[in-house]
């Protein structure tokens, strides 16, 4: 079971990625274009992709350092080497997984609700699909190129298929 969990986070990290060095070709306003219906310009519906992938963890680990207090004005380069770095995170996650037993504090809307684990996980994954799928409405809307990022791709990438086209 962990071995498709793995897989899942593998995916994540590729798609972000993948996404980010497409993203690395476009101009500073056009890294500020966005689209109604979505978060926010690419530059910082990134930045909360990739803070939140990192709030995650650290809820996870129940280390607050592994947090990124100001991702919102980092260049994408540098959010993107954090993102890598902290991708490796979500291994070891997974392989200690029995380990880990984090409590979601109280906060406005809800009590302390404790044993979230697969709620971070879960929430870790989708989370990253909702805000690809923005940034990648936003390219088409403005007429951009849109790379594939969906988990087809993904499989066919990593295992070397070679489509026919």
């Amino acid at each position: 079971m962990n071995e498709s969990l793995r897989e899942m986070f593998r995916y994540h990290t590729w798609a972000t990625l993948k996404l980010l060095d497409h993203c690395a070709a476009l101009s500073p306003e056009q890294l500020d274009e966005t689209t109604p219906g979505t978060m926010g310009s690419i530059r910082d519906t990134f930045a909360h992709l990739i803070g939140a992938d990192a709030g995650y963890q650290a809820r996870m680990r129940g280390d607050s350092s592994l947090r990124i207090a100001d991702a919102h004005e980092r260049p994408l380069n540098e959010l993107r080497g954090i993102f890598v770095e902290r991708s490796t995170g979500w291994e070891d996650v997974i392989d200690h997984l029995d380990e880990y037993d984090p409590l979601l504090a109280a906060a406005g809307d809800h009590p302390d609700v404790p044993h979230v684990r697969d709620l971070l996980l879960t929430q870790a994954i989708h989370h990253g699909n909702d805000h690809r799928t923005h940034i990648c409405t936003i390219l088409g809307a403005h007429g951009h190129e849109v790379p594939e990022t969906d988990a087809w791709m993904y499989w066919f990438e990593t295992r070397n298929v070679q489509l026919i086209r």
